[in-house]
């Protein structure tokens, strides 16, 4: 059965907010250099604004505040926190991660027996994938997610105008991928952090044996 757009959206902001708040992404918080109560802050927002849109008066161009507009500001956000010297390397990172995803729902679209899977679980899972091959930094995958996303949908609607007849970024369909993609992204990051623990306790614990032989 079928969720409609926007529902997964909403499930993984309800439940980042809960674990945010028992403090289960406090380490990778820290490595970010973020307070826990603005993380709540700010995806209260993109929950309370989720269906809020604009229309711009030039073009008949429908911009999702929660789809589009905050995720841009954030990353704007997260660009000023990186270091000066790598932050035009995870800029063209962003960008090279959108053109991709494009490429991938161009690829489902022309061809629909490629789609094996769900485009909300193939794409956010291609996404996350290859900002981890360009970035060892949770601060710079965050930037990467939270600017590709808006971006590839947005070059999405625009290619697919024509087609479908309207043109809207940040659809509730494009919140499904955007928190899909966030919700691996801090999975995957909780599951190696962990990893890196234990291997260097091992590590640790095997230097310690070492000595006192």
């Amino acid at each position: 059965m079928n969720m409609n757009e926007g529902t997964v959206a909403i499930l993984i902001q309800w439940s980042l907010l809960c674990l945010a708040w028992m403090g289960s992404f406090d380490l990778q918080l820290r490595n970010m250099k973020m307070e826990r109560r603005r993380v709540l802050a700010v995806i209260s927002a993109f929950l309370i604004c989720t269906f809020v849109s604009w229309e711009i008066y030039f073009a008949p161009i429908q911009v999702s505040l929660s789809g589009t507009i905050l995720p841009l500001i954030s990353s704007i956000v997260l660009y000023t926190k990186l270091m000066r010297k790598i932050r035009r390397l995870y800029l063209l990172s962003a960008l090279a991660t959108a053109l991709l995803l494009f490429w991938l729902r161009w690829l489902f679209f022309t061809d629909p027996i490629l789609l094996f899977w769900d485009e909300r679980i193939i794409v956010p899972a291609v996404g996350v994938s290859a900002i981890f091959l360009m970035s060892r930094t949770n601060l710079g995958q965050l930037f990467q997610l939270m600017l590709s996303m808006p971006l590839a949908d947005a070059i999405h609607s625009l290619y697919f105008w024509k087609l479908s007849g309207s043109c809207h970024w940040g659809s509730e369909y494009a919140q499904d991928l955007l928190w899909s993609s966030l919700s691996l992204w801090a999975l995957v990051s909780i599951v190696w952090s962990a990893i890196r623990r234990i291997l260097g306790r091992t590590e640790t614990e095997s230097s310690h044996s070492d000595t006192g032989r």
